[in-house]
């Protein structure tokens, strides 16, 4: 059963003094009697570092030690799977305080790899809300980082038994992750894998702590989500998130609000308008065979944030409209004024129709690998999945083989993590878009 963290003691704890000075707390999480387990005893002190045996109980242990301080706590979680809710008070921390959460840790506690030692979080059947929640906007953080987590929605999804087709009506529809309004200055979402949701990964919906905010949504893979991701910052108090990078993420096989052209949310990415943040930066991610386009624009170009799209890599996103082309799909949407949406692919001088700024954008076949469940073994967490090529099931998506337009055949079948086929691009030519091993966050 999937367990929501309590957090009852917050009140007694945030009704305490502040402490004058701040102080670093480490949590390390690990299976009871497991290898992490055992490397973790000889590394706490019961005094600033712990062991817990479930993220849980880590939720717990940070808001006792946090309360409203000035503490950086730290959640390091080892390699392995955890099932559960985990959400933590409004009204945490404050603006001195930092909170990092990371998995992927190996076994012995010396290297942190999210994609060869995969931390899990395994959303059970009829999830009520995100895995991970952090209150709202009286909750307060110098940085937040989430880094290093496979969050999978399929356990709380249905499916249909025939088609593998989600079935959206039957499935939970709320986001992964939550950022919930929380007060940060500065915001780390990094080395995650978002898959399978039903609706959204996750929203970039903090309230920036000051004009000097930042958002750094990195080196993620986002894959099979419907409408994964809407970039909007909150306001708060006046202040306006002066920037968000999205940099190094794989955004692949993203599907829209409904298998439909006239759909009103089609894109992979949603794009807001200049409310959203001082300057948006799109550099070095991988966007392909998401059907209903890489970036949704509906706003005029005159009402957008300063906007820098540089060394992109796109792939065929625009099947949904009829459209194969590899170049097809960077922007999809209204624009403001179209009654209907527009298909813009890549060109050679953009900087002529869309007054952004645009660097080394490529379209060419990345050759990424994928994992799909077997069509005939739908609504099963324990079905094992079909390894194969994005090339030999492109009529899947709408595309056939020879670059032309088919009928999608279903819609979001699940895909399942094979962590010996990452989809990590096989192209050469495509090796520094998306995803980079070495590019996993390290502690400062």
């Amino acid at each position: 059963m999937s367990r929501v963290v309590s957090c009852l003691a917050f009140a007694v704890v945030a009704s305490l003094a502040r402490p004058a000075r701040a102080e670093v707390f480490s949590i390390y999480v690990a299976a009871r009697d497991s290898a992490a387990h055992k490397a973790a005893e000889g590394m706490v002190d019961g005094q600033k570092s712990f062991w817990v045996p479930k993220l849980a109980k880590a939720f717990e242990k940070t808001v006792e030690l946090m309360g409203t301080s000035d503490h950086e706590v730290r959640v390091m979680v080892a390699q392995g799977q955890e099932s559960g809710l985990y959400s933590l008070p409004n009204g945490l921390g404050s603006p001195k305080a930092k909170l990092l959460l990371l998995g992927g840790y190996c076994p012995d506690w010396k290297k942190r790899d999210p994609f060869t030692c995969p931390t899990e979080l395994i959303a059970g059947s009829g999830r009520p809300q995100p895995t991970i929640g952090f209150g709202g906007n009286k909750t307060q953080f110098a940085e937040l980082v989430v880094s290093g987590f496979v969050f999978d929605a399929a356990p709380s999804n249905k499916y249909d038994a025939k088609t593998n087709s989600l079935l959206k009506g039957s499935s939970r529809t709320i986001p992964l992750l939550s950022l919930s309004q929380a007060v940060v200055q500065h915001v780390v979402i990094a080395d995650n894998v978002f898959l399978n949701s039903a609706h959204k990964a996750f929203d970039v919906y903090h309230s920036p702590a000051s004009n000097d905010a930042v958002a750094d949504i990195q080196n993620n893979f986002f894959l099979n989500n419907v409408i994964p991701m809407k970039i909007s910052p909150a306001g708060y108090k006046g202040f306006l998130t002066k920037t968000v990078r999205l940099k190094n993420n794989t955004v692949l096989l993203n599907w829209p609000f409904n298998p439909d052209p006239t759909s009103s949310n089609v894109g992979a990415i949603e794009l807001y308008h200049k409310d959203c943040c001082g300057e948006l930066v799109v550099e070095g991610n991988l966007f392909a065979y998401n059907p209903g386009g890489a970036m949704q624009h509906d706003w005029p170009t005159n009402r957008m944030e300063k906007l820098t799209i540089r060394k992109n890599l796109f792939f065929m996103n625009g099947t949904l409209f009829g459209d194969g082309r590899p170049e097809a799909g960077v922007f999809t949407g209204k624009f403001g004024p179209s009654p209907t949406h527009q298909v813009v692919p890549l060109a050679a001088h953009m900087e002529d129709d869309f007054p952004y700024t645009f660097e080394g954008n490529v379209a060419l076949d990345p050759k990424v690998p994928v994992a799909l469940v077997d069509l005939q073994a739908a609504d099963s967490s324990s079905v094992s999945a079909k390894k194969t090529v994005m090339n030999d099931i492109r009529g899947l998506f709408g595309v056939n083989k020879d670059g032309g337009t088919v009928a999608i055949k279903n819609y979001a079948p699940r895909m399942g993590l094979d962590l010996e086929h990452l989809p990590f691009p096989a192209a050469p030519e495509a090796a520094s878009f998306g995803v980079q091993r070495q590019g996993i966050y390290t502690v400062p």
